[in-house]
């Protein structure tokens, strides 16, 4: 079982219902049904999120309620904030990213790295070498101090559309995308999601939703 620590919009927001709407499964012009499930198969799984602290396991002898009680404590020191989205591209795949100063996400994400590091269970060897293919030097020591290779000056905060797709199948995509996303207001970051992957490939839950409550 792996936890994950997540930004999840509030359900009635309107990044709520656009991720809601769009996960669902939106006719797409140019783009037939089975291909673009295809592309979002993995979005669906993961969930309509942005990741501050990417699925990891708890260390032996640690438990759930330990990683609510750590989170808790980061949400006293952050105060909620509103963070204005774009549609981008990252590394391949169409996502929304930041549109201005990501100075307090990044805070925040760093954050949760930090307070939930002694909770994580080390990666396995072999599942270190595998996913260290195609990282730099400094990529490769996040995944060995962290079990993750974006984190800290790597972080990137965005909230994946779909999986890459080809020139014409993005293009398509876009078409769709671009209009809504202009429209969307900041996105409120007000809370931490806490999510579990029940077992291996399964679909992640919500757990538990942490109010961020310090000062601005």
């Amino acid at each position: 079982m792996r936890y994950a620590i997540y930004c999840c919009p509030a359900a009635d927001s309107a990044l709520g219902r656009f991720g809601a709407e769009w996960l669902a499964g939106v006719e797409i012009a140019g783009l037939d049904a089975a291909r673009r499930d295809a592309l979002l198969a993995d979005a669906r799984r993961y969930g309509w999120h942005a990741t501050l602290r990417a699925p990891f396991a708890l260390a032996h002898g640690h438990e759930l309620g330990e990683l609510c009680r750590v989170l808790v404590n980061v949400a006293r020191e952050h105060a909620p904030f509103a963070l204005p989205l774009r549609l981008d591209r990252l590394a391949g795949f169409l996502a929304l990213r930041p549109a201005g100063d990501t100075t307090a996400i990044d805070a925040l994400a760093a954050a949760c790295l930090h307070a939930t590091e002694t909770l994580r269970a080390p990666l396995a060897a072999e599942a270190l070498r595998k996913r260290a293919a195609g990282l730099d030097a400094m990529e490769f020591a996040h995944l060995q101090d962290h079990g993750y290779p974006y984190v800290l000056d790597r972080y990137r905060f965005h909230m994946t559309l779909a999986a890459p797709a080809s020139t014409g199948e993005e293009q398509a995509l876009h078409a769709w995308l671009a209009p809504r996303a202009a429209a969307l207001p900041p996105a409120a970051i007000d809370a931490l999601t806490i999510c579990r992957e029940p077992s291996p490939g399964a679909a992640f839950e919500v757990v538990e939703r942490v109010v961020l409550e310090g000062c601005a």
